[in-house]
């Protein structure tokens, strides 16, 4: 099964709320002028005329841009909408939100930790100085003084490390799928059970670590999916249901407004009772009630839960908060606005791309239907007579990881290759280079495919990454 049959994945949105989209507008904006953190946008009054919109809906705009952490509004004198500093709490809980409607496995989890974190430590080995492998160092004598089983404390030493390899997306997915795994919560185990248990983790993050602080880039890489492969196996003979994912869901730690704090205790509700589409969640009122919180709190935690299309208001008789079948769209765009705000460069999007395409198209040489492959190839020809689009501006990596029937690593292959279309430089439609361009992308897609189709994992490998390296030029 292709996460095509698990959720929606086309980017394209159903019909949005305006205020969504004048908060889309606003991002592009400040994306635009650099996002410099501190910078006035404009007043209430000059972004009402600029946007030509109400006042109510103008509001409802701030609303969304605070949740997401772009921009606040600065009361008196001098004031008006503020760009700040994003935070990833927001990001993050769309992502696991997203993933939790997928109904991701846990070995979908783990299959794309693998594949993630393998790139994490080798990056690692190569990047982090002197302060970041004294924080490491120092955090695995943290592990081997653990008592007790917590996927929580497991979880920090692979987020140190993903910080250690400077690359923005690779610490938001670390993140994004240590919390997912933590959800499979341990069990109790008799006491010489959980202290090997802890003995052999503490010994793997101290032999990551070791290679990491001596820049063994291979061993690092070799151990951390050793590692990994052993947290799978261990999870696998001792898990138990996954609980709430209220529990490894962070508040925004410079404080949440009261209608993101219903947003998000909606969220939980719905992915708790296994997202019940078109179930009525309650009207208006009874929300209101229910929450004890104002008519106008209730009604921003409406709009960001309409912004994520996670549930909508219905109005009139029989009407209420509704549940949703989310699309990926709203989570590409708030990872996106984020990753590009924290400075990821072309070099980061090629290294995790390549590993993340890498493991995609060997897996889709494994689970490829005829029907799949058959798929693939309408893709390589439908890119190929829209040559206008230019060679990134395609969906074949999105399609082939949709293949895999991984919901984890289709999300993050396609978030990196939005990011990928934001930094291509290529030359006009009706030069020579373009049309060389697209004829070697035509070229290097249809050989992927053929090597997907004739079952061959290895080929498969050498021709992504072949493909991904001659991209590399273009990307600014």
């Amino acid at each position: 099964m292709t996460t095509l049959d698990r959720a929606p994945i086309d980017s394209a949105p159903t019909e949005r709320k305006l205020a969504s989209q004048v908060a889309d507008r606003i991002i592009v904006g400040i994306l635009r002028d650099g996002w410099k953190v501190g910078t006035i946008v404009g007043s209430e009054a000059e972004l009402l005329e600029r946007y030509d919109v109400s006042r109510a809906v103008f509001r409802e705009s701030v609303r969304l841009l605070e949740h997401l952490g772009a921009a606040t509004t600065r009361r008196g004198p001098g004031g008006g909408l503020v760009v700040t500093e994003p935070s990833s709490v927001a990001v993050v809980q769309a992502c696991m939100v997203y993933l939790s409607f997928t109904n991701v496995t846990l070995g979908e989890l783990l299959e794309a930790r693998v594949s993630i974190e393998r790139a994490v430590a080798r990056l690692a080995a190569d990047r982090a100085d002197d302060e970041q492998i004294a924080l490491l160092r120092e955090r695995v004598v943290v592990d081997t003084e653990r008592t007790s089983l917590s996927a929580p404390a497991h979880h920090v030493l692979h987020t140190m490390i993903a910080s250690a390899a400077r690359n923005p997306a690779a610490e938001l997915f670390v993140d994004v799928l240590g919390r997912m795994t933590a959800m499979w919560s341990y069990p109790d185990t008799d006491e010489s059970e959980r202290a090997a248990a802890l003995d052999a983790s503490a010994r793997a993050h101290l032999a990551i670590v070791d290679a990491i602080t001596a820049g063994d880039l291979a061993l690092a890489e070799r151990r951390m999916s050793r590692h990994l492969g052993a947290l799978g196996d261990w999870l696998g003979n001792h898990r138990v249901s996954p609980s709430s994912i209220d529990w490894v869901l962070d508040s925004d730690p410079r404080g949440e407004k009261l209608g993101s704090q219903v947003a998000r205790s909606l969220m939980i509700e719905i992915v708790d009772r296994g997202w019940p589409l078109g179930e009525v969640l309650g009207s208006e009122s009874e929300l209101i009630e229910r929450h004890d919180v104002s008519r106008s709190a209730l009604r921003e935690a409406v709009r960001i839960l309409e912004y994520h299309e996670v549930a909508t208001m219905k109005r009139g008789p029989g009407g209420g908060l509704v549940v949703t079948a989310p699309t990926v769209g709203p989570i590409v765009r708030a990872a996106t606005v984020f990753l590009e705000q924290r400075g990821i460069t072309p070099g980061d999007l090629i290294a995790l791309r390549s590993e993340l395409e890498s493991d995609s198209v060997a897996l889709a040489a494994e689970r490829a239907s005829a029907a799949d492959i058959e798929m693939l190839k309408r893709t390589v020809e439908a890119n190929a007579k829209a040559a206008y689009e230019g060679p990134i501006g395609n969906e074949l990596p999105v399609r082939i990881a949709e293949v895999t029937g991984n919901p984890a690593i289709a999300l993050f292959v396609r978030v990196l290759l939005q990011l990928s279309r934001m930094h291509t430089s290529i030359p006009g439609r009706r030069s020579t280079r373009r049309a060389q361009i697209n004829s070697e992308t035509e070229h290097a897609h249809g050989a992927i495919v053929a090597a997907i189709e004739q079952r061959d994992p290895a080929l498969a490998r050498r021709r992504v990454t072949k493909h991904l390296t001659a991209l590399e030029p273009m990307l600014r």
